[in-house]
């Protein structure tokens, strides 16, 4: 008779805790994902700021955040190793900073009344307690994850399910922002920022409030990690110099295409965020089925063979992504293609990641071979670290390419006409007087447009048109006026027709208070007319406005084209080339070597 296993209490709180604790994962990175993939997209079609304010933005955050990181990392993490608080040692600051980072988020993409150096200051303010308050969350959650069991299968089990759930919530935070954002800026912004924020406290809460901690006098207790004491733990490694250098070079490649992927596929194809969420998650699923399948993969290549052709596969999707487009196909295939190229990329991307991290973690036991001390701590702050440093400097080259290309210029038509569409519905749920307040708004508008229109070559006069409009509440410049005057105006309808939701009347620009109605509901329409009926006057003439002042003038100037497309293909290949040559010429620890080590440690400590 078949003995039936029993499985202990321990066990069993272990598999709630592992549930628990992996699943509130999918929040914390949809919010993460927010501000770290989509915060710079937000400043650079949403917010009115001149090419100085907007590289001076991006450069403090990058740059100044990192600082801040070396600062704050070790400091939170010191403070949290030194409470004694009644609720736990971990869960007070999960709990804490899931709510302050809520907080910080909700500001950040809410208030949008300021512009130029005051929106600087505000959005580097916001990125600096944001950096605060994730971090007293970050290292509250990462530290509680081996302290949630002492057995290593466990542990693994508990891992997998963390980095499975908290790459699902990524794939979320890519697909569903853009989608929800594009053409409508302003109040997506203000719409995904509530959604990352409840899903980031609800699920952290839960996680806090049911998931049972370990007795303190349980755990492992781990010295405070400063930042020279990681310095010096490289500086005595070798290995650990070599993966770390290689890993940093990984980091900023792989991250370009997705950190230049808004502007890529709205300059190509068009300013679409159907098209984007493709792309998206024939970007990130393939990344979770990939770490899936890498233990088998890795055991029959091993992981240096492996590399070689993970790096050889992400080559050639770049390469094919880099020809894509040149020749004036139309978008669904452009797009089918990217998607193509971007699951190779991934797969192969996603396959070197995993056997740089085991390298990484190998060091460890390098470490105690070398010089008798494991320093598992060092090495388990070295993946964020290099992260946020790759994080930096990848922020500085998206920067340089946007501004160097001026794509940053001519994306500047695209944040007038966002600005304008916020201003006219938010006119609509405002005022009481809508139909009154639309009209002094058209009238002001077609005003402008027609001086803007006969004034283009004169410097002087523009400049005279500029000042002008310093004094209008209707957040207008001179650069996007001619943008704005293409967007279209739109009756909503209030009951669905023929699968429209509206009719589409005309360009702003031939648009006047003349034609509006009492008791209609009106919208601009600045990206995509799919979804809504179409007048005699738009028949032939249905590109969106942004289509016509970003894809369009992106597409006639050839050097912004081919600077984007370097920076997206030829950058990575690369930097990803040096990671591989770095880790296959310089880094010695392979399966044989590692084998040979433990069999030296368990020698030594027989």
């Amino acid at each position: 008779m078949a003995k039936t296993a029993t499985i202990s209490a321990e066990d069993r709180q272990f598999n709630k805790n592992k549930w628990l604790f992996s699943i509130s994962g999918v929040g914390r990175d949809l919010s993460y994902q927010l501000v770290t993939a989509f915060l710079l997209t937000y400043i650079q079609f949403g917010v009115n700021l001149t090419v100085a304010q907007f590289a001076t933005v991006s450069l403090l955050i990058g740059v100044l955040g990192r600082i801040w990181d070396a600062i704050n990392d070790p400091v939170m993490g010191a403070i949290i190793e030194g409470s004694r608080l009644k609720w736990g040692k971990f869960k007070p600051w999960i709990f804490i900073g899931a709510v302050c980072t809520g907080v910080v988020i909700l500001l950040m993409f809410n208030v949008q009344s300021l512009g130029g150096w005051a929106f600087v200051a505000f959005i580097t303010a916001m990125y600096l307690l944001w950096e605060t308050s994730y971090t007293m969350n970050d290292i509250g959650y990462w530290s509680m994850l081996p302290t949630l069991t002492s057995k290593q299968d466990q542990r693994n089990q508990a891992s997998m399910l963390t980095v499975l759930f908290a790459g699902i919530g990524a794939i979320i935070a890519q697909g569903v922002i853009p989608t929800l954002t594009t053409g409508n800026m302003l109040a997506g912004y203000r719409l995904v920022s509530i959604i990352a924020v409840v899903g980031l406290v609800s699920m952290q809460c839960i996680m806090a409030v049911f998931i049972k901690e370990r007795p303190r006098a349980e755990m492992q207790q781990e010295a405070s990690v400063s930042l020279k004491s990681i310095f010096v733990t490289i500086k005595n490694n070798d290995q650990l110099l070599w993966v770390t250098l290689s890993h940093i070079l990984y980091s900023i490649g792989s991250a370009l295409l997705t950190a230049l992927a808004a502007n890529l596929v709205y300059a190509e194809i068009a300013y679409n965020g159907d098209y984007y969420f493709y792309m998206v998650v024939a970007y990130g699923v393939p990344s979770v089925l990939v770490n899936v399948m890498y233990p088998k993969i890795v055991a029959k290549l091993g992981r240096k063979k492996l590399q070689r052709l993970a790096i050889a596969v992400a080559v050639v999707g770049y390469v094919g992504l880099g020809c894509v487009g040149w020749t004036g196909t139309n978008p669904v295939l452009t797009i089918a293609l990217f998607c193509a190229f971007a699951v190779i990329i991934s797969c192969g991307q996603s396959l070197f990641y995993m056997a740089n991290i085991v390298h990484m973690t190998n060091c460890v036991e390098y470490n105690e071979y070398k010089q008798g001390q494991r320093n598992e701590a060092i090495v388990s702050t070295l993946r964020p670290f290099t992260a946020k440093l790759s994080s930096a400097l990848q922020t500085v080259v998206v920067t340089v390419v946007l501004v160097a290309s001026g794509i940053y210029g001519i994306s500047g038509n695209i944040t007038g006409l966002e600005t304008q569409k916020n201003l006219f519905d938010k006119m609509y749920t405002t005022s009481s007087s809508y139909t009154t307040d639309v009209g002094n708004y058209l009238d002001e508008v077609n005003n402008y447009i027609l001086l803007v229109e006969q004034a283009q070559g004169d410097e002087q006069a523009l400049q005279q048109i500029s000042k002008q409009l310093e004094t209008s509440k209707y957040q207008f410049s001179v650069d996007s006026l001619v943008a704005v005057g293409d967007a279209v105006v739109a009756e909503k309808y209030q009951t669905p027709q023929n699968g429209n939701t509206g009719y589409a009347i005309c360009r702003l620009k031939d648009f006047d208070k003349s034609m509006l109605e009492e008791g209609k509901q009106y919208t601009l329409i600045v990206g995509d007319l799919n979804g809504y009926e179409l007048s005699q006057a738009l028949q032939g003439d249905s590109q969106s406005a942004a289509d016509k002042h970003f894809h369009g003038q992106v597409n006639a100037n050839l050097g912004a084209r081919i600077g984007l497309r370097l920076a997206v293909t030829l950058v990575p290949i690369v930097l990803m080339l040096l990671a591989l040559v770095i880790v296959d010429k310089k880094f010695i620890i392979d399966e044989q070597y590692y084998e040979h080590m433990m069999q030296e440690l368990e020698a030594r400590h027989a």
